[in-house]
């Protein structure tokens, strides 16, 4: 009659902490010290990250986190592929100015009190990141008759795009992958599609007003993606989805924020 408790299981899962992983990266920086009221700091990191085991990590927005599991338990080497967190190109300028106005300055040092403490004294500051797309692995319909935990779907061209956005728009080319044949494993490899990039500028104005010696005013007024530009997040990666390849949200929309503090 067999075993009545196996009879009822339908699957069984393992978790092993084993994989490979390799990074291999260029950092480079450029600083301008302070002098003259300037200082600034420009950054940009060429990098590489591969590994075949993406575990269980967290997912949302711009990155897709595969699935953990491998598409073929028995064989490791299709799962050798990029990190989901991978970012081939990162670059970052920062950068603070102190305007040349008020008391002591190039403009405007012989003001009154009552002048400086309104015109002089205020710094600017911004960063801007620039940072390519993470990749993007896509999913199928498990065809292999497996129990796969990961099943990808045929590649069979390139795959990249016109990069469009919006309903009835794909972010890549869609027709390079298909549901794979019947009793096969998927050929598409891990991540072998980039998504959407990120463009950020960030700024604020800030200035003290002394009160004494010990005491003071601190303003801000700070800008998050002060020219409002969207942050896309990744398209659906499911070959068997209706919106197979269309990305349906964004994020990072301007924020303005004001905050006044007192330093005792």
């Amino acid at each position: 009659a067999g075993n009545p408790i196996l009879n009822q299981i339908s699957s069984i899962s393992g978790t092993a902490a084993e994989g490979n992983q390799r990074y291999d990266g260029l950092q480079t920086s450029l600083r301008k010290r302070f002098s003259r009221g300037f200082e600034g700091l420009l950054s940009y990191t060429w990098s590489k990250g591969m590994s075949d085991s993406r575990g269980f990590y967290g997912e949302g927005g711009q990155a897709v986190a595969p699935a953990a599991y491998p598409q073929n338990n028995w064989n490791r080497r299709p799962e050798w592929g990029p990190n989901y967190f991978d970012a081939t190109h990162i670059f970052n300028f920062s950068w603070a100015y102190e305007l040349p106005l008020g008391r002591g300055r190039a403009l405007g040092s012989s003001w009154n009190r009552g002048v400086n403490g309104v015109f002089g004294g205020w710094r600017l500051s911004s960063v801007f990141t620039r940072r390519t797309g993470f990749p993007l692995t896509l999913t199928a319909l498990d065809r292999s008759g497996t129990s796969s935990g990961a099943p990808r779907p045929d590649r069979i061209a390139d795959g990249a795009g016109k990069r469009e956005v919006g309903p009835g728009k794909a972010w890549f080319d869609t027709s390079a992958f298909r549901q794979p044949v019947a009793g096969t494993f998927g050929s598409a490899g891990v991540g072998v599609v980039r998504g959407p990039g990120l463009r950020n500028f960030d700024a604020s104005l800030q200035k003290s007003f002394p009160v004494s010696e010990s005491k003071r005013f601190e303003f801000r007024a700070e800008f998050f993606n002060l020219t409002n530009t969207p942050t896309f997040n990744a398209p659906t990666v499911a070959v068997n989805s209706a919106t197979f390849g269309e990305i349906a949200a964004a994020q990072g929309e301007r924020n303005i924020q004001l905050a006044l503090k007192f330093y005792f």
